[in-house]
């Protein structure tokens, strides 16, 4: 009788096991599947991520065109003196902001930060290569200083009088770049052009 006993164990044991097996398989099939819709989550993330990243590369693109295009305007012919540095004039320069005057102006328009942007108080760029211009790319100029020494110059060179000119006006330019989603980047640059 002890074989037949035996054989009753071995077959109660073998259906017992065979109701674990489904269990640790659905278990697994979760742990899979979870694993799965991580990493979809994990992959969605970090596609936006690169495309709020390229939006603001896109920005920071166009505020750099902004600066370049004032320090340019700036350094050609006799620009730098122009009379919206003397004499505010929303109308012909609203861009151009004598010593002083965008702090004396009445907030938020004397804060570039938080200023709304627009053709009453800054000038749009064209986009490089074209004449097609861009709202996106803006800048103003404020003058800082005028006819400044520059630091390390004198009159005299090498015990010799020198006529070369060595005082500059400083202007600060503030640039402001925005991209399609909305990012927007503020540069600002201090430019100095010799006076005389």
């Amino acid at each position: 009788m002890l074989p037949h006993h035996t054989d009753f164990n071995r077959r109660y044991s073998r259906y017992r096991q065979s109701g674990s097996t489904l269990i640790v398989s659905l278990i697994i099939l979760i742990l899979v599947m979870l694993v799965g819709v991580t990493a979809m989550t994990t992959s969605k993330t970090q596609y936006q991520l690169a495309g709020n990243l390229q939006f603001e590369a896109s920005a920071m693109n166009s505020t750099e065109t902004a600066i370049n295009a004032a320090e340019s305007w700036l350094a050609t012919g006799t620009n730098w003196s122009d009379s919206g540095f003397t004499t505010y004039s929303s109308a012909n320069t609203p861009e151009l902001y004598p010593i002083g005057t965008l702090a004396a102006l009445t907030a938020p328009a004397n804060d570039p930060l938080t200023m709304t942007w627009s053709d009453t108080n800054s000038v749009q760029v064209a986009d490089p290569g074209t004449d097609v211009l861009n709202p996106n790319q803006r800048y103003i100029i404020e003058l800082m200083s005028t006819n400044n020494r520059l630091t390390g110059s004198s009159q005299t060179l090498g015990g010799r009088s020198s006529s070369g000119c060595n005082q500059v006006n400083t202007y600060r330019i503030t640039a402001r770049g925005a991209s399609a989603r909305g990012a927007v980047k503020f540069v600002q640059s201090f430019y100095s052009v010799l006076s005389c």
